[in-house]
């Protein structure tokens, strides 16, 4: 699959934005048109590749440098978890409906995130499963109050 992009001599996104910019559109739907942060993002995942491989090191441990680079800060993902959440413990919304829900509920469940230390391994820490009640209950309290 090609991703185009007008603003290129090619039309065509680099390999690193194109990554870059499917993994958003998935986890990081919000985010997804900030074409100044996957162009940032790649050239400097682009940047850190050439130095890896320039330094003697396998493409394999440059794609390692490289992804550390394009993914930093977006390994957690807000979208998922709330989408997770809702998938988990709201039926009634339909998985038809689920990630606009998701995108809507998102912005105002900044209140529950805003309270943890969230980074790229906040997953395994030891609150995160006291965030994911709370966040299950402020969805809760979302939907009893705007609805689906």
């Amino acid at each position: 699959m090609i991703i185009q992009d007008k603003n290129t001599a090619t039309g065509e996104l680099s390999y690193f934005e194109t990554t870059l910019l499917l993994y958003l559109k998935e986890s990081h739907p919000h985010i997804a048109g900030d074409k100044e942060l996957v162009r940032m993002r790649a050239d400097s995942a682009a940047e850190a590749y050439e130095h890896a491989i320039r330094d003697g090191l396998s493409i394999r441990q440059a794609l390692e440098q490289a992804d550390a680079v394009l993914y930093q800060d977006l390994r957690f993902s807000k979208f998922d978890t709330v989408f997770e959440v809702v998938s988990e413990w709201f039926p009634e919304v339909r998985p038809e409906k689920r990630a606009g829900f998701c995108l809507k509920v998102l912005s105002p469940a900044e209140t529950v995130f805003s309270k943890y230390p969230i980074d790229d391994r906040f997953e395994s820490s030891p609150s995160y499963h006291t965030f994911t009640v709370e966040l299950t209950g402020f969805i809760q309290f979302y939907i009893e109050q705007y609805g689906i």
